[in-house]
């Protein structure tokens, strides 16, 4: 396992994550819709929304080397 060091305690030393993230957000609507019963969109454009969206955030995190350890240091 590698160490980097980063000076800060937050992940956005790896901004792939936040970005994956980013990508689940867009997922928002559609999560509303469907935790709350409110069916406003057609069945098929949710489905394609969420596998394009959930594809695009499985391709940000495959970009991530999971092999390293992330140090936090001062300066």
């Amino acid at each position: 396992m590698k160490t980097k060091k980063t000076m800060t305690d937050s992940w956005s030393c790896v901004p792939q994550l936040k970005e994956a993230c980013n990508e689940i957000d867009e997922l928002g609507h559609h999560v509303y819709e469907i935790k709350n019963c409110v069916r406003v969109s057609k069945l098929e454009n949710i489905v394609y929304d969420m596998k394009l969206q959930l594809q695009e955030a499985i391709n940000w995190l495959d970009e991530i080397d999971t092999d390293v350890h992330w140090e936090t240091v001062d300066e």
